[in-house]
């Protein structure tokens, strides 16, 4: 096998462990936010409109209010936004929240709990495991010849 080919096979193997392992780190935050957290039921009270993303658009970041165990009334906005609202007005949805630091929120969805540490799982894994079954299998090829 000449240097390049072990060069690209190292650089995807590499690359795929990073993901994974970024992806288990992040699957392992989740836990134990969700460990350590409270829920509740937060109330739609609008949304934060900001520019970004590849074509330049606007993104509406839906930003929710809640009352803490002990009294406190608490507004976050979720860091990920769509074009369209989601919310309507007063809508309620489920959260969790960090006692600790009420500040931390987060909706109690898939995509805003999971998506993230499965994608990037999925991705680590796909690289790493392909660039190990492929130099797998050309090594076989090599040795039927």
């Amino acid at each position: 096998m000449g240097k390049i080919p072990l060069v690209l096979f190292l650089l995807v193997l590499l690359i795929g462990l990073t993901l994974l392992g970024r992806g288990l780190f992040d699957l392992g935050d989740t836990i134990a936010f969700l460990a350590r957290a409270e829920q509740t039921e937060a109330r739609f009270v609008g949304a934060v409109a900001r520019s970004g993303g590849n074509h330049g658009g606007t993104f509406l970041h839906p930003t929710f209010q809640f009352t803490t165990r002990d009294g406190r009334v608490m507004t976050f906005t979720s860091p990920s936004g769509s074009t369209a609202q989601p919310y309507a007005d007063g809508e309620r949805v489920r959260i969790a929240y960090d006692p600790q630091r009420p500040g931390d929120a987060r909706l109690l969805s898939f995509l805003t709990l999971w998506i993230a540490p499965t994608l990037l799982c999925v991705a680590g894994l796909l690289l790493s495991g392909g660039a190990v079954l492929v130099r797998a299998a050309l090594a076989r090829q090599r040795r039927r010849a």
